[in-house]
């Protein structure tokens, strides 16, 4: 006989994401703060004293839409709080902000916040010479793959070719290119064959709001929305479902068992 087992994600802004995995809280790439260069260009989803207690805070890389320093200055269980982070920078900026379980995770490598959630750190490009990681979340049998800033399909179908498929992808949406340049992020395209490279049912689409007033929205334009990614999955014989989340709606994905 399987036992029930259960996912929730609620939408912050961008990025950011509270995960519930099998009774495991986990939040992705902070953000709560505005910066006068930097904006949500949506909602936000939850303050972080609404925060429930977490299990562990993971984050993509450095930038300030992804690693809010001035809000997890604010947050209130440092302590027993763990953080991984993709750099030794970042594990020294929040030991300084007074975190005390903070490890550094190289790609391949996986932490263990408690006996049954596991953390996963997977390639997910580079800014120059500084890694992004994406995270594998795992426990109860759920597998979440969590990409807050990724670009390129093929490094989904390298970690795939290698590991089990997951539940649940949440990819970028919009397609962010400074000028004629290359993405930085994915596209509606590339976020639907992403998540089918990993075998996930269903796509939670993140980085869809873009801040058009920004003075860096000058420069970096949005080139896809979560709406298209649907329009596109729905157009495959095999899919993936793509939910798009308002920030602050808690939605459960059905139908996950565990043995």
């Amino acid at each position: 006989m399987s036992n029930q087992a259960t996912l929730a994600v609620t939408r912050v802004a961008n990025s950011c994401v509270l995960l519930e995995i099998n009774g495991h809280a986990v939040l992705t790439d902070p953000f709560f703060t505005e910066r006068w260069h930097l904006h949500r260009g949506e909602p936000l989803g939850m303050t972080v004293g609404e925060l429930p207690q977490l299990d562990a805070i993971v984050a993509s890389h450095s930038y300030p839409n992804h690693w809010d320093l001035r809000a997890l200055r604010t947050f209130p269980r440092k302590d027993v709080t763990p953080v991984f982070v993709s750099s030794p920078r970042m594990a020294r900026q929040a030991r300084n902000l007074g975190f005390r379980q903070v490890e550094h995770l190289e790609w391949g490598q996986t932490g263990h916040p408690t006996e049954e959630l596991s953390i996963e750190a997977t390639p997910a490009g580079r800014t120059l010479l500084w890694r992004h990681n994406a995270y594998v979340l795992s426990a109860g049998g759920i597998r979440v793959f969590f990409g807050g800033e990724i670009r390129d399909v093929s490094l989904l179908e390298r970690y795939r070719a290698e590991h089990p498929p997951v539940d649940l992808a949440l990819l970028p949406v919009n397609g962010l290119r400074a000028f004629a340049g290359p993405p930085i992020v994915m596209g509606p395209e590339q976020a639907v064959a992403g998540s089918s490279a990993l075998g996930a049912r269903v796509l939670v689409p993140v980085h869809d709001a873009h801040g058009d007033d920004d003075l860096l929205a000058r420069v970096i334009r949005r080139n896809g929305t979560g709406i298209e990614a649907k329009s596109l999955a729905d157009a495959r014989e095999e899919g993936p479902e793509v939910v798009n989340l308002p920030t602050g709606h808690r939605w459960t994905y059905p139908g996950v068992s565990s043995s």
